[in-house]
């Protein structure tokens, strides 16, 4: 008797192996991540094939644009930097490279005095005066990058 339940335990094991197996390798067509455009984009990240500039982007992080951006380096306060690429003309817009990794693009808004690049809802603001610049993230009176300086070109 206890040799029967040894023998159906490894059966029910070894089937239940092959199921599984069988199971990933129906699902691989529908992974997240495993819907890659003509291109390589992966939509389902954000990515969308953009022509101008021959290569995969999201558009919350980089203008789709062929136009040649001006880029500079700010450096702030806590040892942070940010790196800014002006596209200046008809765009209008900044992307920008935080030192924590983040890359956001950010169109221009109004503003008395210097340049303001925000979001719509306000939630992120870069502004830009000279060769000074700051950020805000939410409170718009507490920047978390601050006393950002240009660093010599």
């Amino acid at each position: 008797m206890k040799k029967n339940i040894k023998v159906f335990v490894i059966v029910l094991i070894i089937f239940v192996v092959l199921l599984g197996l069988f199971l990933i390798s129906q699902n691989k067509t529908n992974l997240v991540g495993n819907d890659r455009d003509a291109h390589g984009c992966i939509a389902s990240a954000g990515y969308s094939w953009c022509g101008a500039r021959n290569e995969c982007l999201r558009s919350w992080e980089d203008l789709c644009t062929s136009t040649v951006p001006k880029t500079v380096t700010f450096n702030c306060d806590e040892g942070k930097n940010v790196v800014a690429s002006f596209y200046l003309g008809g765009e209008n817009v900044v992307d920008l490279k935080l030192n924590d990794g983040r890359k956001i693009s950010l169109p221009l808004a109004m503003s008395a005095s210097g340049a303001r690049y925000a979001k719509p809802d306000e939630s992120f603001v870069f502004w830009n005066k000279g060769d000074t610049a700051f950020i805000t993230e939410g409170d718009p009176n507490t920047p978390t990058f601050k006393n950002c300086m240009l660093v010599s070109e």
